[in-house]
């Protein structure tokens, strides 16, 4: 989309939003849609014009000026588009916050900067994430997962010849598990948002071991690199840690407390970089790119846009938790000592709770993926990167 034509709106009260183009920001000012004491900029390194001193937009201020003067003016006196039905309703769309993936991608809208804007998005990116597709791969990954935790409980791995295999196999599984949950999830909200209609099943799974790969290749590298990094930071302390008395005792004593301090600083720095990596799923599926392009483009988008990642993503996780939770409600009943089986069925009590922790988490696995998406791509090509 050519950037030449964009703008962003502030209303007398703060608000900010963005127009498409010089044709949509005039036929809203025409339907007195915007204040007239509303400024404008082309970028948000611009400062902001009132309309009246805006060249584009100077004839339809001093038109509806004119009008307010004299009510009898005709209202076709502007030089401007006139309004279809169509865009009124596309207007209505706007001023009833409309969710769905087709109306927020509506050119003709007006769309919010900002942290409300962040909401706009979650809340579309949650109206997305309730489908019937995207609740199906939820809930089989849910009981999958629920499923190796009961597997991992029973009695069968109390023999420790088994273990390390029987550990190294659960753990494999439950990791191709989330993989595969994580890129036909992310391409599935993709087609939908691309193509404004459902995704069939055979372009969603079209390419998926590919991407699947490419997922734990830099999933491996990402959390590999920043769990070495962490490993570090809590080694350095010990090895710098004074093993003898005195006054070359106490330096080295000052100076690991320094390099404790420090590393834990860090150490706090890094933990996010984990949650960050949620978006290199989106990006590998919108763009399509090998991993080391893809991570090279992560780092490129989390060093321009590092705030609003970390706002975004604490808010999805809110968001999530919110709606997670009356479903671990439902069943903490279960958890709780007061929920006593027969002894002979604790084995098989302990396996149902923990199926249905997994069917429970399911919305909070789909959200999740599904929002970060919509916060990539929001990021990437929404008003923060039109400059």
């Amino acid at each position: 989309m050519s950037q030449v034509d964009f703008w962003y709106v502030r209303f007398p009260d703060g608000r900010v939003l963005r127009a498409a183009s010089t044709a949509v920001l005039r036929q809203e000012l025409s339907a007195r849609r915007i204040p007239l004491g509303s400024t404008v900029r082309r970028s948000p390194s611009e400062e902001w014009v009132a309309l009246e001193w805006t060249q584009e937009f100077a004839d339809v201020v001093e038109e509806l000026a004119a009008r307010d003067r004299n009510p009898a003016t005709p209202p076709n006196v502007l030089g401007t588009l006139p309004i279809s039905p169509s865009s009124n309703r596309s207007a209505n769309a706007v001023a009833n916050h409309s969710a769905t993936v087709g109306s927020r991608l509506d050119p003709a809208r007006l769309h919010l900067i900002g942290v409300r804007s962040y909401l706009d998005e979650l809340l579309a990116a949650l109206d997305s994430a309730l489908v019937p597709q995207k609740l199906l791969l939820g809930l089989i990954a849910g009981l999958l997962l629920g499923a190796l935790l009961m597997l991992e409980r029973t009695a069968w791995f109390e023999h420790e010849g088994r273990w390390p295999a029987a550990a190294g196999a659960l753990l494999g599984g439950c990791f191709l598990v989330f993989e595969a949950l994580i890129a036909l999830l992310t391409r599935v909200t993709y087609l939908e948002l691309a193509r404004l209609r459902p995704a069939r099943w055979r372009q969603v799974f079209d390419g998926a071991e590919r991407l699947t790969l490419r997922m734990i290749a830099s999933q491996l590298l990402v959390w590999g690199a920043i769990g070495g990094l962490i490993v570090l930071l809590r080694w350095l302390p010990h090895w710098l840690g004074p093993g003898t008395e005195g006054m070359g005792g106490k330096s080295l004593q000052i100076l690991a407390g320094s390099v404790l301090a420090l590393a834990m600083l860090l150490e706090a720095l890094l933990w996010p970089v984990f949650v960050f990596w949620w978006l290199l799923p989106p990006l590998l599926v919108v763009e399509g790119s090998s991993v080391w392009s893809g991570l090279r483009q992560w780092l490129a988008l989390l060093r321009r846009h590092l705030s609003g990642v970390f706002l975004y993503q604490a808010m999805a996780v809110g968001l999530g938790v919110l709606v997670t939770a009356p479903f671990l409600l439902l069943i903490t009943p279960l958890f709780l000592s007061s929920f006593v089986p027969p002894e002979a069925l604790q084995e098989a009590a302990r396996g149902t709770r923990y199926l249905l922790l997994g069917l429970a988490c399911a919305p909070l696995l789909t959200y999740w993926i599904t929002s970060n998406v919509f916060i990539y791509l929001n990021l990437r090509y929404g008003a923060g990167s039109r400059r």
